[in-house]
């Protein structure tokens, strides 16, 4: 029996066990409270990045049925049109690569808050005036804007979520894919609903929209905080929050360029470094050029099916995507029970979009040729999350908003060229006979090198992280 006197300081962590017993518990106390904060982070970066995503998505398809018939309205003609389109690809390709260094030496929430202040002021210039030049320009700042976001978003998502974990990087990616396409189905029949009012109606929501992503990307996109005790040797500080160098404000140009270099100089060893990423990007490239082929063409092909009715059309585009979101919950708990759920994901997907496409060129019942291309654009979107995580598990953190970027500049120079091409080749843009069985042809194709490269194994990243539209998220007009 105790007396109230040995209760002091000194018995406060008496334990009846053996010895040494009482500081395992402490440290496994510990270990489980530090494991708890770094869950509890993760889950608020997530929910972050799919609310950013989702708004995203929201407000560029918000213009997906309206915005050539608005510069229309302006008095563009369509050769005029066509030359707008090719130069938002030109601005495009030529920004990915510096946009995606001032992501990496800048932070990654920088660059996306910028993103979307610059989209909103670009959409919000088509509203506000009646001036097909300044219509034009609010296109192409539009088009800059987006290339700041373009990897950055997806890489502090990586870094903060964590690398390592291909499961989780296949998780995180459905589930933004899932977010991506509720913010693509409400914005384009927001858009469409918005149109059958005034075409300009559209631009100026697409613009209040990124105005409030920008405020929540400044406040969701925080970095990990500097942890300590166990896991202090586990996590480097974030890159949004390097250390402060004081009294060195003056050389900040000097330091940029030497940043530029070594931030270049090591994109370019990781891709040295790694036949199987080059071969990625490049497969990934070519999925996106035979889903641009048909992305181009499908208004003009089902515009008189549908009688020109900016609903239906938004409709028929939404529904796609709202296929592929039970599909993706599927494969997430297909992901739990088989570790090669991802090949077979992109295999099938890629195969049942192939033969989809050629049923919609060559059917000539019109309600199913519908049917088969919605089918195809659900199979494109179902191997995105694959190749997205099997390219991210292959890029060390330092360098994944550059080498994203790079990705995206080859989706931009694949796809623009690619429709050059087919545009010179097909005289009518409602002529599906040649295009889209090749684009089919090629999708398969494409599809069955993305799965084989996808399930290779990673090179292992030298920092230890937390945890699109890479490129174009659509083919679409300005």
């Amino acid at each position: 029996m105790t007396s109230g006197t040995s209760r002091g300081p000194e018995n406060e962590n008496a334990s009846t066990g053996p010895p040494g017993s009482a500081d395992k518990d402490l440290t496994s106390h510990v270990g489980l409270v530090s494991h708890i904060g770094v869950v509890s982070h993760v889950d608020r970066v997530r929910r972050g990045y799919l609310l950013v995503s989702g708004l995203d998505y929201f407000a560029d398809m918000l213009l997906t049925v309206t915005s050539v018939l608005l510069l229309q309205s302006l008095g563009m003609g369509s050769g005029a049109v066509f030359a707008l389109i090719a130069a938002v690809w030109i601005v495009e390709g030529v920004s990915e690569i510096p946009t995606g260094v001032l992501a990496d030496l800048l932070g990654r929430r920088a660059s996306v808050a910028i993103s979307f202040v610059l989209r909103a002021v670009g959409y919000s210039a088509l509203f506000f005036s009646g001036s097909v030049y300044v219509a034009a320009a609010g296109v192409l700042l539009s088009a800059l804007g987006g290339t700041f976001a373009s990897g950055a978003l997806e890489a502090w998502a990586v870094d903060e979520t964590g690398a390592k974990d291909p499961s989780g990087l296949d998780r995180l990616f459905a589930q933004g894919k899932i977010a991506e396409n509720a913010g693509l189905v409400l914005g384009t029949l927001t858009g469409a609903a918005l149109g059958t009012l005034d075409l300009a109606l559209p631009q100026i929501v697409a613009g209040l929209t990124c105005a409030l992503a920008a405020v929540l990307s400044l406040r969701l996109m925080t970095g990990r905080p500097a942890p300590d005790g166990l896991l202090a040797s586990d996590h480097p500080p974030a890159p949004d929050h390097p250390p402060a160098v004081p009294g060195r404000r003056g050389d900040f140009a000097p330091r940029l360029r030497e940043s530029f270099g070594e931030v270049m100089t090591g994109t370019r060893l990781t891709l040295r470094g790694d036949k199987v990423l080059i071969a990625l990007i490049v497969a990934a490239a070519l999925l996106w050029l035979f889903r641009g082929i048909p992305g181009v063409q499908w208004t003009v092909v089902y515009e008189g099916l549908v009688g020109g009715n900016l609903l239906v059309l938004g409709a028929m585009r939404s529904v796609g995507s709202l296929l592929e979101i039970p599909l993706l919950g599927w494969t997430l708990s297909l992901q739990k029970r088989r570790a090669s759920a991802r090949r077979t994901v992109i295999v099938t997907a890629s195969t049942a979009g192939a033969l989809a496409l050629v049923c919609a060129a060559v059917v000539k019942e019109p309600a199913l040729s519908i049917v088969c291309f919605v089918c195809f654009s659900t199979a494109f979107g179902l191997c995105m999350p694959g190749v997205r995580a099997a390219m991210n598990e292959r890029i060390d953190s330092g360098h994944r908003a550059t080498v994203l970027s790079v990705a995206s500049l080859f989706n931009s120079l694949f796809t623009g060229g690619g429709l050059i091409l087919t545009g010179l080749a097909v005289g009518d843009l409602g002529s599906t006979a040649l295009a889209w069985p090749l684009a089919a042809a090629g999708f398969g194709v494409a599809g069955l090198w993305v799965a084989s490269l996808a399930v290779r194994p990673g090179t292992a990243p030298t920092t230890t992280p937390t945890t699109g539209s890479t490129g174009p998220q659509e083919v679409r007009a300005p």
